[in-house]
């Protein structure tokens, strides 16, 4: 049976690497989504549900912006939530272990990227020959070395890596290990901040604001701040709608 779900792991990390490429972008990538499907798959959807939540935060402000390759999330993501169920680890281990291995999917994409370069001279001349075949040929071949590099990595990582990740999770100090469990506590602020740079105006921070004091201030919960912001949203849309 672990066999069998490692191999489902790994086949559904290596579908989750063509949302974008072969599927659109239907964000099933992303560590939430990708954490649930993993829990799904390993008979347990709330702890993926959790993991993907906690790991989501972490990598909602890292954007691959030009031909930058960002550490890869899905990969982190994937392998987090396998090992959290698996080896029974809490969220803030799993977020230690997470980061080095998105570096590694990181490092596995350029590596696809490097690979998938000789493939424009192949398009290029079947383009001029009027080769169709010939393209999508090339083309599903660039994707299905995205497939291979993401799925054998994950299912040798799945396969072989938790009884090790809980062996170095037990050999470690635990004064090292609170060390790490408090400074991964901190990335998700981190993803937050890096968001936020992106987002923050001067129109908009009186929204945020708003939204902190209700929360600490005030005691309302996040999902009643959530339906303020969408009632404050519809409300700002339809004025502006009447005044057009």
């Amino acid at each position: 049976m672990f066999l069998i779900q490692c191999i489902l792991v790994s086949i559904l990390a290596g579908l989750l690497r063509w949302d974008g490429r072969v599927f659109g972008q239907t964000l099933a990538e992303v560590p939430l989504c990708a954490g649930v499907l993993v829990g799904i798959i390993m008979g347990d959807p709330y702890t993926g549900l959790i993991m993907g939540a906690s790991l989501q935060l972490i990598f909602l402000g890292i954007v691959g912006i030009g031909g930058a390759t960002p550490p890869d999330s899905t990969i982190g993501a994937v392998m987090g939530t396998f090992f959290a169920i698996t080896a029974g680890l809490d969220a803030e281990t799993v977020i230690a272990l997470a980061m080095p291995m998105a570096i590694l999917g990181q490092a596995l994409g350029i590596l696809c990227r490097m690979i998938n370069v000789r493939y424009n001279i192949v398009i290029d001349k079947a383009a001029a020959e009027g080769n169709a075949k010939r393209i999508d040929s090339a083309l599903w071949q660039g994707a299905f070395i995205f497939f291979i590099l993401t799925a054998i990595p994950v299912f040798l990582g799945c396969y072989f890596g938790a009884d090790v990740v809980q062996a170095i999770v037990d050999f470690i100090p635990p004064i090292i290990l609170t060390g790490l469990s408090r400074s991964a506590s901190l990335l998700p602020a981190l993803g937050m901040a890096l968001l936020m740079n992106f987002m923050f105006d001067k129109q908009t921070a009186v929204y945020l604001f708003l939204g902190f004091v209700l929360n600490a201030f005030l005691g309302m919960s996040l999902l009643g701040i959530t339906f303020l912001g969408v009632i404050i949203a519809v409300a700002m849309y339809q004025a502006g709608k009447h005044k057009a």
